[in-house]
């Protein structure tokens, strides 16, 4: 059987694959005969010590040392046959500046042999052990080669394109620095330089670095255990990373200002984008201020320059902000600079106060604004209250109580030099409580444009009480205007002022809904003699000072503490009214630094009741209370009064001139008129009336009185006067001191006495002492029944028993002149005339004891009208008569006469104790 034949082609596949294997088994040959040529080489490389360092590469490296101005001086150098170099303390020498200025325990590189095989230098491990960075003496400030960074430490290694440093350290004096991360080759390249472009050598570089490590040394002397930990992550065409930890325990900025507890971390991507996060556990500040974790944050899209240095965004944070142990909760503060603007916005809460606060400042026209938007809690002042007391010793509150939350916003305006372009602002709150004042309701707008503050709108409501203040100041000039409009308690607001305020107002007892006014204050700030007030005012049914008046109106100017109160017009309880002026000054006593009035002036016309001067006018009510004592009255007088008193040392001086009209009773140290008109001028001690005009018992009574102390001098003139009512009077004025005489006498009896009186005293004594005066004086009764007179009565009956046998005698008519002296009165020359009969007497009359001593002689009719025979009977009478004497003894109501009997010479008894005088006949004894 023949065999087939073989295909060409089959025969070309089969000797290609032939051929191919061979070739494998051959290259697996080879490759089996390289690794164990290798392996043994690692073997007997491990076995092997170090060997010297070929010269090339220390020539290299001295000569790239060299071109730095730099020699390397060296304990030994060592190349393991791994590729790494080993150089025992090293010391790096600057020729220019004659010292070392790097020396180090030991410093290793790794090269790449593979790479060294190929005749390429790569170095891909480095190792550096306590190096020291030394400035030259020429240049340290001591003059001796200063060690300024040491405990050099750092440890990379080449891993493909990117350098892992390991570690790195160094300690600038108390600042530790550390370092790790991962850099990309390329960024350690040098980059190729213009061929003439200088090249700095180690030394310039040194010298120009010198005086900021100085400078760093310095800034570190204020840190207590400075630290910093940097990072690295920079790959070429990836992540580009550097962050930076650093921090201190503590840090001094001045004694005033210091932190504790300081982190800064600072990031950087792709060497555009910068962050910036500080945070201190405690910062210090001036005036025993205390801020606690404060955090503060920033970002800028590209690393800032001098041109370009403001971030994108500032945020800042406290978690506590505390004054003197006072602590404020957080506060949150978003700053936004822009190209031409910087905004902040503020955000904190004060005892749950929200408050938030928008800045905008512009940085081309240096111009600012701001937006305040605040809810005030009940709760602020008593937080508020520690840190009142500290600033400025104020207990706030004493001064606010907030019943209901304060809306409060503000919105403004600065110029370049924060000076108020305009701001205004809005408060609205519920019931709250100022120095003691209750209000109800309040509302304000306020304005400020340039100099000028306007608050064009206070309205406030307490109660049944409201009204509109309007307040204006302006910072140039210092001038401030307060206008308010509405009805209000002064006294509501005493505690708002100085205590003069309250003074003025003080015993006044103001409606509920207060008093309708109109005022106008104008002055000058600091200069409070400027203080200029004018105004109105309107009240009904206020207690003024003890008086219940219905109506009150008044005008009101003020000069610092002088107050004018003008147009007043006062309608008082039972048809009592006022008009006039009233004008006081009140002034500060150093002594107990109260203010106290000084001054005051009253120009007046008034049918109030003087009684309540006293309560009135009680600055002065010793001295009202004297002047007024010796008037009484039903129905208060109209007065017209024009006074003035001023204090002289702690003393009083006053001048006062009443004009008093009283057309009803009226009584004057006790002696009752019928009324009175009279002048009356008062100065102190001194007391004038030159002319006083009363109603006394019908007729007309004109006095003068001078008064100097407690002396008085008189001058009376009474006209057409009833005898009996001015006996009435008379009683009761004596009857008030006391007199026995005045308690047993009948009021019915006295008037029936009847009679006309014609009198006139002058003469002198003490006031309030009807037992004091001395004087002269001429009376004249006539058309009396003096019959009635105990006295004359018994007269006349005596006369009966007489040889003559005279019928019972009447006299009608007095006259006589007479002398007080203290308590005696003195008749020198009486004449008692009858129809019929006169009596001739003189003697005595004893005020205190009501003692009569008098003698009488009796001319029977002496008074007859019969033609031609009077004459005749009068001529022997007149002769009897010298023997008809009586001497009258005893009192006034129990008279003793004796009485002789002309034929026989002998006495006469009269008994004088009957009071039925019809009954009454004398005896013989």
């Amino acid at each position: 059987m023949k065999k087939p034949s073989k295909s060409p082609i089959r025969l070309a596949w089969r000797s290609v694959f032939t051929t191919c294997r061979a070739t494998f088994h051959c290259f697996y040959s080879a490759i089996v005969i390289l690794l164990f040529c290798l392996t043994a080489f690692a073997a007997y490389v491990a076995t092997l010590d170090d060997i010297p360092v070929p010269n090339f590469l220390i020539r290299e490296l001295r000569d790239e040392l060299r071109t730095q101005g730099l020699a390397i001086r060296m304990d030994g150098i060592r190349l393991h046959p791994s590729g790494r170099i080993t150089i025992e303390r090293p010391q790096f020498h600057s020729q220019d500046l004659g010292s070392d200025v790097l020396t180090a325990d030991l410093a290793v590189a790794k090269l790449d042999i593979a790479h060294l095989l190929l005749g390429r230098l790569t170095i891909e491990q480095v190792k550096l052990s306590n190096g020291r960075f030394i400035l030259p003496a020429m240049i340290a400030p001591s003059g001796t080669p200063t060690p300024v960074a040491t405990s050099i430490s750092l440890e990379a290694r080449l891993r493909g394109e990117y350098w892992e440093l390991q570690y790195a350290h160094l300690a600038i004096d108390r600042l530790r620095l550390s370092a790790y991360g991962t850099i990309d080759a390329a960024y350690l390249r040098p980059k190729p330089k213009p061929d003439r472009a200088p090249r700095a050598s180690a030394s310039q570089t040194i010298i120009s670095i010198a005086p900021q490590i100085l400078k760093l040394q310095e800034q570190l002397k204020r840190f207590d255990q400075p630290f910093a930990l940097l990072t690295l992550s920079l790959d070429d065409q990836g992540s580009q990373t550097i962050s930076l930890r650093a921090g201190a325990e503590a840090f001094a900025f001045s004694p005033q200002l210091s932190a504790s507890g300081i982190h800064l971390q600072a990031d950087l991507e792709r060497f555009q984008e910068l962050k910036l996060r500080l945070e201190a556990a405690e910062i210090k500040l001036p005036q025993d201020s205390v801020a606690r974790q404060v955090i503060l944050a920033t970002s800028w899209p590209e690393i800032p320059t001098k041109e370009e240095w403001l971030p994108n965004r500032i945020l800042a944070s406290t978690t506590t902000l505390a004054y003197k142990d006072v602590a404020l909760p957080s506060l949150l503060a978003s700053i936004e600079p822009k190209d031409n603007s910087v905004g902040a916005n503020l955000q904190l809460s004060l005892a749950n106060s929200p408050i938030e606060l928008r800045l905008d400042y512009e940085l081309d026209s240096e111009r600012s604004s701001f937006d305040l938007q605040a809810e005030l809690s009940d709760q602020l002042p008593e937080f508020l209250a520690p840190i009142a007391e500290r600033l400025a010793g104020v207990d706030l509150p004493t001064l606010a109580t907030v019943g209901q939350p304060i809306d409060l916003r503000v919105q403004g305006s600065l110029d370049p030099k924060l000076k108020p372009e305009r701001i205004t602002a809005t408060v609205q709150s519920g019931h709250l409580e100022i120095q003691g004042a209750p209000i109800d309701r309040a509302t304000a707008v306020a304005r400020i444009e340039g100099p000028q503050i306007d608050l064009p709108k206070i309205a406030l409501r307490s109660g049944e009480q409201a009204g509109v203040i309007t307040i204006g100041y302006n910072l140039d000039t210092l001038l401030r205007r307060i206008l308010v409009e509405g009805s209000f308690d002064p006294t509501l607001i005493n505690d708002w002022f100085k205590p003069w305020w309250a003074a003025m107002w003080e015993g006044m007892n103001f409606p509920d809904e207060g008093m309708y006014t109109l005022l106008d204050s104008q002055a000058i700030f600091k200069q409070p003699d400027t203080v200029r007030v004018t105004g109105t005012g309107f009240v009904k049914d206020i207690n003024l000072r003890g008086i219940d008046t219905e109506e009150l109106r008044l005008k009101v100017y003020s000069l610092f503490h002088y107050v004018d109160l003008y147009d007043i017009e006062l309608y008082a309880k039972n048809n009592q009214q006022a008009f006039g002026e009233i004008q006081f000054h009140m002034d500060r006593d150093r002594r107990d630094e109260k203010d106290k009035l000084t001054g005051i002036w009253i120009d007046v016309i008034s049918t109030l009741d003087l009684k309540i001067g006293p309560d009135v006018i009680w600055e002065i009510a010793d001295s009202t209370r004297k002047i007024l004592a010796p008037y009484c009255y039903h129905l208060p007088p109209l007065v017209v009064a024009r006074s003035s008193a001023f204090m002289r040392e702690d003393q009083f001086i006053y001048d006062i001139d009443l004009d008093i009209d009283s057309p009803g009773p009226f009584s004057y140290y006790g002696y009752p008129f019928d009324s009175l008109s009279t002048f009356v001028h008062v100065a102190n001690d001194r007391v004038d009336i030159p002319n006083a005009r009363a109603s006394l018992g019908g007729g007309a009574l004109d006095a003068s009185a001078f008064i100097v102390g407690d002396r008085i001098d008189l001058d009376v003139q009474l006209a057409d006067a009833g005898f009996g009512r001015l006996l009435n009077a008379s009683n009761t004025y004596f009857l008030r001191d006391g007199s026995e005489t005045a308690e047993n006498m009948d009021p019915q009896r006295l008037l029936n006495y009847g009679g006309v009186i014609n009198a006139s005293f002058q003469g002198f004594g003490w006031v309030g002492d009807a037992l004091s005066y001395n004087g002269q004086g001429q009376l004249d009764i006539h058309d009396a029944d003096f019959g009635k007179f105990r006295l004359l009565g018994l007269l006349s009956r005596a006369l009966e028993i007489t040889p003559f046998g005279f019928t019972t005698l009447k006299f009608n008519k007095v006259a006589s002149p007479f002398s007080v002296e203290k308590t005696k009165v003195r008749f020198s020359d009486v004449s008692i005339e009858g129809p019929v009969a006169s009596i001739q007497a003189s003697g005595t009359y004893g005020l205190e004891t009501d003692a009569l001593d008098f003698k009488a002689r009796l001319f029977p009719f002496r008074n007859s009208k019969v033609p031609l025979i009077t004459p005749i009977i009068n001529l022997p009478l007149n002769i009897v008569s010298n023997a008809l004497e009586v001497t009258i003894s005893g009192t006034f109501s129990e008279p003793s006469l004796r009485l002789f009997d002309p034929s026989t010479s002998e006495e006469i008894g009269v008994d004088s104790r009957s009071t039925d005088l019809r009954e009454h006949r004398p005896t013989r004894r």
